[in-house]
């Protein structure tokens, strides 16, 4: 059996557990489509944070629905023009930065999604006060939308659950308003 009918196999197994009203496990291209929607989904994840690193905006601005939300340490913006500005305010002082993310997990539901990720982000920035490195680590909450284009973000809510070093080197505080 290839890596693939093995997914395959699983996904099917477990849809059926899953399921009390299963009377047929779902279809090859079911399954395929469920497979190839998950992959896409982490991919926008790690993108996103490719972007931020590269502070490629219009790479970032590519990943949001035309008319994303976003939910940051500062407060809550809505719309495209003002997530990128979050984005750009937050990282733009920085030298430079390094996003890992991990465990992502989504749930699909048709042309809609949810995904959880974690994350931990070492921001450096030479001429702050202090050690000039400030480690984050916390959680990536996106709700997604299926587009001609593919999956988009339309809202991410990023939490820091944990953090270490050196907090000068931001030049704004990471609390809200």
């Amino acid at each position: 059996m290839t890596i693939i009918e093995q997914l395959i196999y699983l996904d099917r197994m477990t849809i059926i557990e899953q399921s009390k009203d299963a009377v047929t496990a779902p279809s090859t291209t079911a399954s395929l489509q469920f497979l190839t929607d998950k992959t896409a989904i982490a991919e926008l994840v790690f993108t996103v944070a490719r972007a931020m690193d590269a502070r490629d905006w219009e790479l970032l601005a590519a990943c949001f629905a035309p008319d994303p939300e976003g939910d940051f340490a500062t407060g809550t913006v809505r719309g495209l023009a003002a997530v990128l500005d979050e984005y750009k305010a937050f990282l733009t002082p920085l030298d430079v930065t390094q996003h890992l993310v991990g465990n992502v997990v989504s749930a699909l539901d048709g042309d809609s999604a949810t995904s959880h990720a974690t994350f931990q982000a070492q921001h450096v920035r030479t001429d702050a006060d202090g050690s000039g490195r400030y480690l984050l680590g916390g959680d990536y909450d996106d709700i997604l939308v299926r587009t001609p284009s593919g999956w988009r973000i339309q809202k991410r809510r990023v939490s820091g659950l944990w953090s270490a070093g050196d907090p000068t080197v931001f030049a704004r505080p990471l609390t809200r308003a």
